[in-house]
């Protein structure tokens, strides 16, 4: 085995120095050798019909490589090039097409009603309701409002605004690494990054992302709490549940998906445009209805909106828990319910990891972030709806326990003498992030027993570890993470985040097949990049969520709960269930739910 080959066989932080890639201008660099062909060579989509001009630069490529390090290479990877193709619209192009074009029609339509009839004739509260979903004004005084018509107790819920809108972040700049992961310039300087530990914060900061799953199983026990106290939740209600739930996720959602796979392969080119874009859009031609039915992380692998793993997960979750509330009305048996799904949460990713063989965590390793969703424990582990059970759950049972010492007024005071130890989660969660490293440490043996305790155990315990975080700020426990998390700054980043979480990745993926150089990897122009796509998919939110989110949203709930024709609107009170902007709201009156 030759020295490179024992650099590279190390992958956990080396790169795979023995498959390189190369970009090649044939028509300048492999010019003499196009002119000993029969025939014109061109770029092909079609990988068969390439075989030819592989052959031109295999041996362009070996002319160089032997005249200078005497060694020889073979063209194995499909090509990809920077001609830009006349790409023909179809009728799912031009169908996506007319539906923004009226969309848009509709928002100038409400905008001019609501600004002559409404309020140009100071009639505030009425209106045609259809009319008015589309108004820009209406939803952007929605979006400027405060979080309104929350009683006391819901509003010491305000630390999740901190939560959501600070994880949202994490995951855009993680995302914001992949034009640095297909096309660096500097490799060693990215494989000396796994010898410094505080970059393991980022490598392993994939858990973070249960932040939401602890959130949402909170908010959902919590409000299904704060309903029973006004009506009886029965089951024949679950239906109209789901469906709501159903419904205020997926407008803006399918709006974002039927985009990427129709005109987003129009918006630019590069060598790259072919495996980082035109990929995504043949996958969600392809894998489009499982997004629908919130099915598609049990789809692999697919490139189609990657990050929306999360929201099908969690809407796999939404049902389980709405299912053990409604059905289960004993609060013995819901405790016992809730161990067991809490049990299943942790054997199941060690059970994956056992007997798949897979790894402790979602290894970062050099030459895994350029095929991320080739990676197994990925597939099975970190995107399975059923292996994140555990922090769904343990955010329900945070939900009821908040609710509980709210509804009994249990002094939670005489706890304070105990606030330094609160002090210790966010330490204590940055330790679960870092202690994944072992895993890529060199010559340390971990046996599949280890992986699989480990991959089953990380997930819960950073659960834990918040949850104490989320009742220390809940009920004022401490005073040095609560006001940064309770900062009414973070109001505006969390209502956008469902948004700015939905746009990011097409940005992202935008820059990165547009590349026509190598990426340096340094830590400034990784700042940049990340502060540049934060900024765009926040800035983007705005009139998506405006024009978009907002009156598909409300039209669909005045559908939903018969309110269609209804003349006078009533501004629906804010509260976050997820990524999502929108409280659960239930008429106890008419028998309407709403979301």
């Amino acid at each position: 085995m030759t020295p490179q080959n024992n650099y590279s066989e190390y992958n956990n932080k080396h790169f795979n120095h023995t498959f390189l890639r190369h970009g090649v201008c044939v028509t300048r660099s492999c010019k003499r050798f196009l002119q000993n062909t029969t025939k014109p060579i061109t770029y092909s989509n079609t990988d068969t019909e390439n075989a030819e001009l592989k052959l031109v630069i295999e041996e362009c490529l070996n002319d160089s490589l032997w005249n200078n390090y005497e060694l020889k290479c073979r063209v194995t990877a499909p090509l990809y090039c920077n001609e830009r193709e006349e790409r023909q619209k179809d009728s799912g192009d031009l169908a996506v097409g007319v539906f923004l074009l009226v969309l848009l029609t509709l928002n100038v339509i409400g905008s001019l009603y609501d600004a002559i009839f409404v309020r140009g004739q100071n009639k505030p509260g009425s209106g045609n309701g259809v009319l008015l979903c589309f108004s820009v004004p209406h939803n952007f005084s929605r979006l400027m409002r405060p979080y309104a018509d929350l009683g006391p107790r819901e509003q010491r819920l305000k630390v999740f605004h901190g939560l959501r809108a600070m994880t949202t972040l994490g995951v855009i700049h993680c995302h914001s690494l992949l034009p640095f992961a297909i096309a660096p310039e500097n490799v060693l300087f990215v494989e000396n990054l796994y010898n410094n530990m505080a970059n393991y914060i980022f490598l392993n900061g994939t858990i973070v992302v249960q932040t939401f799953f602890i959130m949402s199983g909170c908010l959902l026990s919590y409000k299904l709490e704060m309903l029973a106290e006004k009506r009886e939740i029965k089951w024949t209600l679950l239906p109209k549940i789901l469906i709501i739930t159903w419904a205020k996720l997926t407008p803006s959602y399918m709006v974002v998906l039927a985009t990427s796979a129709t005109w987003l392969r129009y918006t630019s080119s590069g060598p790259f445009w072919k495996l980082v874009v035109l990929r995504e859009v043949e996958d969600c031609r392809a894998d489009g209805w499982s997004h629908v039915l919130y099915i598609n992380n049990y789809l692999d692998p697919t490139q189609c909106l990657p990050q929306a793993w999360y929201l099908a997960a969690n809407m796999q979750l939404y049902i389980l828990g709405y299912c053990t509330f409604v059905i289960i009305k004993s609060p013995k048996y819901r405790k016992v319910a809730l161990t067991i799904l809490f049990i299943i949460g942790v054997v199941t990713p060690m059970a994956h990891t056992y007997f798949q063989n897979l790894e402790a965590v979602v290894m970062m390793t050099p030459e895994a972030v350029r095929s991320f969703l080739n990676n197994p424990t990925f597939h099975h582990v970190y995107k399975r709806g059923h292996t994140n059970i555990a922090n769904f759950v343990l955010g329900i049972a945070l939900g009821f326990l908040i609710y509980r010492l709210q509804k009994n007024e249990v002094n939670i005071q005489k706890y304070k003498k105990y606030r330094h130890l609160f002090l210790l989660t966010v330490p204590a969660i940055l330790g679960t992030i870092i202690v994944g490293s072992v895993f890529y440490i060199d010559g340390i043996y971990t046996s599949v027993y280890t992986k699989a305790i480990y991959s089953g155990l990380i997930k819960p315990i950073y659960g834990v570890i918040l949850a104490i975080l989320v009742i220390g700020c809940v009920f004022e426990i401490e005073n040095v993470y609560r006001p940064i998390l309770e900062w009414d700054g973070w109001k505006l980043p969390a209502k956008l985040s469902y948004c700015a979480f939905l746009l990011h990745v097409a940005f992202i993926r935008i820059a990165t097949g547009s590349l026509r150089t190598l990426m340096p990897f340094t830590y400034l122009l990784v700042a940049e990049t990340t502060i540049a796509f934060i900024v765009l998919s926040y800035l983007a939110a705005i009139p998506f969520w405006l024009l978009v989110d907002a009156p598909l949203t409300e039209l669909l709930q005045k559908i939903l709960t018969g309110k269609l024709c209804q003349t006078e609107t009533k501004v629906i009170p804010e509260n976050d269930l997820t990524l999502k902007n929108n409280v659960k709201v239930f008429n106890s009156e008419e028998g309407n739910a709403s979301v």
